[in-house]
């Protein structure tokens, strides 16, 4: 590692900053002093508790030269418990040092931070089980790879969020399902698994004449409040709630239709063009209810708006799918 420091005018100024780095899992302390060369260092103390560490350096009581080069002390410092989450702090005879983790550059992360040791950890663990496996209780987890829960549990929420593990309410945390293939279809989505399995479908779960949110209204050129019909479906993978679609259509434009039961491919055959967004989200505590899921869970979210050839809008669909299992498919279908 190199290290460059602008110069400093004062010569009992205290070091620009102090890096640090754990190992042994955490229960060694190993921090990297840079100071001038004419400074020794007298002793370095560790006190701690369950909430902070703090080190304590005391330099031996000699002239400190303004010129002096710099140069770096090293001290690798036992812990009564892993560094974990802890707060941890320095001083340079009194006065406050500011701390940066050491990554040295070409090296890989050794996992010396808690954080880091347990996503390894929890990854080589979700390597051996079968997507949709259960994963130990937290405790037992905390116990197992003797980490700290609360480190754990950050853990866990960052491999939920790059999508490699599920959370069910009330259920546990599950090892990542096998992804499906989303194409966007008239009727919002088509899923393809690319490993086929049983138990894909739908399911109706709203179908009412409600008032347009402030959303939906925009979409659809609408005054908040008003009229529109709203079809909600709950999309099933392997027998499990996968996604949602929720479909609104003006009561004013269903005025225009012929009437059941053609009423709705008329309307939807009227469609001229669509304007789509695509964005990341999250489900909101209903939608996280009626999916079984955690409010962490990374969602993938569509807005598809059909306008008519006058530019007007017909209708809005909104389709809700879960992100770490969902592919999303823009591809055109072949022309004919």
């Amino acid at each position: 590692m190199s290290l460059t420091l602008p110069a400093t005018t004062g010569a009992d100024r205290p070091p620009a900053l102090g890096l640090w780095s754990t190992t042994d899992h955490g229960r060694t302390l190993a921090v990297l002093i840079p100071h001038r060369q004419s400074e020794r260092i007298a002793d370095v103390s560790v006190s701690e508790n369950s909430r902070a560490v703090q080190v304590r350096i005391t330099r031996a009581g000699l002239p400190a030269a303004a010129g002096a080069r710099l140069v770096r002390s090293i001290r690798n410092l036992p812990l009564t418990l892993p560094l974990g989450n802890r707060r941890l702090t320095m001083t340079w005879d009194g006065e406050p040092i500011p701390l940066l983790q050491a990554v040295p550059a070409g090296v890989e992360d050794g996992g010396g931070s808690a954080s880091e040791r347990a996503k390894k950890e929890l990854v080589g663990l979700i390597e051996t089980l079968e997507p949709g496996s259960a994963l130990p209780s937290e405790r037992a987890l905390s116990e197992r790879l003797d980490i700290a829960r609360m480190t754990l549990r950050n853990a866990v929420d960052e491999l939920t969020l790059a999508g490699r593990v599920s959370r069910r309410r009330g259920s546990g945390t599950y090892v990542a399902e096998s992804k499906l293939l989303c194409r966007i279809t008239p009727d919002g989505v088509n899923l393809d698994p690319v490993a086929p399995g049983a138990g894909f479908g739908h399911v109706h779960v709203v179908r009412d004449v409600v008032e347009a949110d402030s959303d939906v209204a925009a979409d659809l050129a609408l005054a908040p409040g008003d009229l529109v019909l709203h079809i909600g479906r709950l999309l099933l993978a392997d027998h499990r709630p996968f996604g949602l679609i929720s479909r609104h259509i003006p009561i004013a434009r269903l005025a225009e239709t012929p009437g059941a039961p053609s009423a709705m491919r008329w309307f939807t055959g009227r469609t001229a063009r669509e304007e789509t967004r695509i964005q990341l989200s999250t489900a909101s505590p209903p939608e996280a209810r009626t999916l079984d899921l955690s409010q962490l869970q990374p969602m993938l979210a569509w807005h598809k708006t059909a306008l008519d050839d006058t530019g007007a809008p017909l209708e809005r669909t909104r389709v809700l799918v879960r992100g770490d299992r969902a592919i999303l498919d823009l591809s055109s279908p072949p022309s004919t």
